[in-house]
């Protein structure tokens, strides 16, 4: 180090030698440039006093010239300066790299004035030869408006045209832009009056010569335009000329006091230190030896105290003490300041760390919280399907043992053991199942079942009690249809009131011998009355799906081929009907002529909702496997949300023409139900409505076929109609039918020969007794097979959970196939297809 110190000593020495050489250097650079500075704003000041005389000048020869002469006197200015993109080399050249961009701005704005000079000597010329020419124009209008030999009105438009050329000469002369466009405007009005006036063709002539003067590109006002934009250019260019020469002269003055303060400051500079560093060297070369030793000496205590120290810190720090600190003052950036800051950075770590696990702890315990208190049960379970975690709810709302859920079991094995076993199969409950389904067992509980994936594949399960939820809204379901039926009732009972005052009226005419009307007409009128109620009938019992319909096997595409010929001629003038068939045949078991009904029905609809031109578009297709539908599309008005939930409705109707009954749609809906299919509606207003009728596929059962069916049948019905029905198909499949017509019959014909291989009985008999009673009676003490038939069977029974293979209920109406069927089949197989 001491070595060092002197060899710096010795250079520095050498150093402050050659300063005095600098400085006289300086001082000859500065005066140079500083005559260079005053000189150029001499130049530039003289640049700015001529420049204002080229706008003087009116011979494009001169301007040319002077302009030229401008640009050689700036010339030398431009080569001895550097260019914009030079940099300082000193102190002394600061505003250097200014003074060169602003000579380049002056270059630049004598370039400007110049051309803007020239253009505007050509369009002052221009102005002058249409400013001399409108001048002899005006006056000779002037003196032909003047004229008395002339009539008043042909002095007017004399006027008028000396008004016109007066507006050119303003605009001539104006001294501004706006002048020139207020000009423009006023001579444009003044053309337009005089188009309106019955002008002689000398003063069409006239008004030519002004509109020629004026327009066009070589026009009064496009010359003026151009002249008063070029004044304005020279203008800027003079000001652009000044302001430059200005800042030039500035920046010289500023270049001077710069170059001058420069120079006495560093010659203020080199004169001090060459006193002091010659003083400081000297002394230099012995404290830097005893610097060294003493640097040696605090190195070595130094080093040694603070990694004694930081090895002290770390070992309490990794024990666990927390609270260990080392000295917060200053420490030098070295090794062992880098130290000090790994052991803050370690120390700052595990306390974020202890901060974290207990926050993490926090939100286990709120976790686990939520986890056992949550009222849904809740699982998680691995990618495979097995559970790893279950909520105390789980087992409670799944109605199982809670002992099943040790050892992990698999969710399938779960749902195996609950109430819902045979629903969650049908749903697909197992490891790979995701989103959300619905399960309702036997005692008609009903369990909500959601699952989300994880990312490891696993799932997160949540099961629900929607039981009560589910009770309350077929409550309101069933309020819903007490109000339907109650305004199905009003209805009726008006309607039939006016079919019952129509005959009672015509009843008394003819006890009373109405000479007015005739007996015939009378009896029509009755005729007619007695129709309608039974056509209103007919339709409430298609409503109600307790119409007598005669099914048979029907071609779907062969009954839709025939009928759309009919259907076209009840549509509207301007409703085009189309049909697309299948490309199979669908055979389907229906009342052939309600089917056509239905349809014809629906295309009704369809046409009256059509304003105008419109298309019906009736489709048959396979859907599925085991179903058909019929489509029925229009491209009418639509409905909204508020008319689509209430179409079928009886009697509601949103024709505006105030007409139907409003049970089309109400009986196509019963005729659809009764049959064993379904109605499906979307409509959106505006675009059209689309109508699907889901009808099940006609399969022939082999065991139908080819097992016999004979033996002893006891038929229970309260309804004589339907006891005769249900009598004719038990016979027809080769039964001894023995019939009973009430409650009381059958019960006194099982006491007396219970030997009866099938017992058919309705659900609901008289006097309130039910078919459940005659079904234990038979269980109890019969060995027959039981069929319990009703219209309206309840979706849960005494028998609905499968477990009695004795007893079927089928829904009315009856059919022979589906009769046979059941008593052909196995009892055990098909009592659960039949519950």
């Amino acid at each position: 180090m001491a070595a060092s110190t002197i060899f710096v000593g010795g250079i520095a020495w050498y150093a402050l030698d050659r300063a005095g050489t600098r400085m006289e250097r300086l001082h000859s650079e500065t005066l140079t440039q500083v005559a260079r500075a005053l000189n150029l704003s001499k130049q530039s000041s003289d640049i700015a006093t001529s420049a204002p005389f080229l706008l003087n000048l009116k011979s494009h020869y001169l301007i040319e010239r002077e302009g030229g002469v401008l640009l050689t006197t700036l010339e030398p200015v431009l080569t001895a300066w550097p260019s914009v993109e030079a940099r300082a080399q000193s102190p002394i050249d600061t505003y250097e790299v200014e003074i060169a961009a602003i000579v380049q701005k002056m270059k630049s704005a004598i370039t400007d004035l110049v051309a803007a000079a020239e253009k505007l000597n050509v369009e002052q010329d221009a102005t002058l030869a249409l400013n001399a020419r409108l001048a002899r124009l005006e006056a000779a209008y002037y003196r032909l408006s003047t004229d008395e030999d002339r009539d008043s009105a042909e002095r007017r438009i004399w006027l008028a045209l000396q008004g016109m050329a007066n507006e050119l000469v303003g605009a001539g002369h104006a001294q501004n832009l706006p002048g020139v466009g207020e000009h423009q405007r006023n001579f444009q009005k003044m053309g337009r009056d005089f188009n309106a006036t019955n002008a002689m063709d000398i003063q069409t002539d006239a008004y030519r010569t002004l509109v020629e003067i004026s327009s066009g590109e070589q026009g009064l006002f496009q010359v003026r335009r151009r002249e008063l934009s070029h004044r304005l250019e020279s203008q800027n260019a003079l000001f652009r000329i000044r302001y430059n020469a200005s800042a030039i002269s500035d920046l010289a003055a500023k270049f001077a006091r710069n170059a001058e303060d420069f120079l006495s400051e560093e010659r203020h500079k080199t004169a001090v230190s060459i006193d002091f560093a010659k003083a400081v060297i000297l002394v230099a070369g012995l404290a830097s030896v005893t610097i060294a030793l003493l640097a040696a000496i605090f190195v070595s205590g130094y080093v040694t105290g603070n990694i004694k120290a930081i090895s002290d810190a770390m070992l309490r720090l990794a024990e666990g003490d927390r609270s260990t600190e080392l000295r917060r003052k200053p420490v030098a950036d070295d090794e062992i300041g880098k130290l000090h800051h790994s052991f803050r950075v370690f120390r700052a770590n595990a306390l974020r760390l202890d901060r974290s696990n207990r926050q993490l702890h926090q939100k286990n315990a709120l976790f686990e919280k939520m986890f056992a208190n949550i009222s849904e049960g809740i699982a998680i379970t691995s990618d495979s399907g097995h559970l790893t975690a279950t909520n105390p709810n789980f087992a409670s709302v799944l109605r199982i043992d809670p002992a099943l859920l040790k050892g992990k079991p698999s969710i399938n094995e779960v749902m195996q053991h609950s109430d819902f076993a045979d629903q969650a199969v049908v749903a697909g409950i197992r490891a790979g199942f995701r989103g959300f389904t619905e399960l309702q067992n036997d005692a008609g509980q009903t369990l909500e079942v959601r699952c989300s994936r994880l990312p490891d594949g696993g799932g997160i399960w949540l099961f629900s009690d929607a039981t009560e939820r589910r009770q309350m809204d077929n409550r309101l379901r069933q309020i819903q249809h007490i109000e339907s039926l109650g305004k199905v009732t009003g209805e009726v009972a008006h309607d039939f009131g006016n079919v019952l005052s129509t005959i009672t009226a015509n009843i008394h005419l003819l006890e009373t011998g109405s000479k007015k009307t005739a007996r015939k007409t009378l009896l029509q009128r009755m005729e007619n009355a007695a129709e309608l109620g039974m056509s209103l009938t007919q339709r409430l019992l298609a409503f109600a799906r307790k119409q007598r319909l005669k099914p048979e096997v029907v071609e779907l595409n062969e009954l839709v081929d025939g009928l759309t010929d009919l259907v076209g001629i009840g549509l509207k003038d301007g409703v085009n009907l189309t049909a697309e068939l299948a490309d199979e045949k669908l055979p389907v078991r229906v009342d052939p002529g309600q089917l056509e009904s239905a349809i014809l029905n629906l295309c009704l609809n369809a046409s009256q909702a059509i304003e105008g031109q419109g298309e019906i578009h009736i489709t048959v297709a396979k859907s599925g496997e085991e179903t058909a539908i019929i489509e029925v599309a229009d491209n009418g008005c639509g409905m909204d949300e508020s008319v689509l939930s209430r179409s079928l409705e009886p009697f509601f109707t949103a024709r505006k023409d105030g007409q139907g009954t409003g049970l089309g749609l109400s009986m196509v809906y019963g005729f659809i139900k009764q049959t064993g299919g379904d109605i499906r509606i979307d409509s959106t207003p505006g675009k059209g409505t689309r109508v699907r009728l889901v009808l099940p596929l006609q399969v022939v059962s082999k065991a139908a076929e080819t097992v016999p069916v004979s033996g002893r049948a006891l038929v229970v019905e309260d309804d004589p109609a339907e006891l005769q029905f249900a009598t004719g198909l038990m016979q027809n499949l080769g039964y001894d039918v023995v019939r009973a017509a009430s409650f009381a019959e059958a019960e006194s014909a099982l006491k007396s020969n219970p030997d009866f291989d099938v017992v058919l009985t309705d659900l609901h008999l008289d006097q309130g007794r039910s078919g459940w009673s005659v079904v234990e009676y038979c269980l109890e003490n019969t060995n027959s097979r039981i069929i319990v038939a009703s219209g309206r069977l309840p979706q849960t029974h005494p028998y609905s959970n499968r477990q009695e293979p004795r007893v079927t209920c089928l829904e009315k109406p009856l059919m022979a196939e589906v009769l046979a069927q059941a008593l052909a089949a196995k009892p055990t197989a098909f009592a659960a297809a039949g519950a």
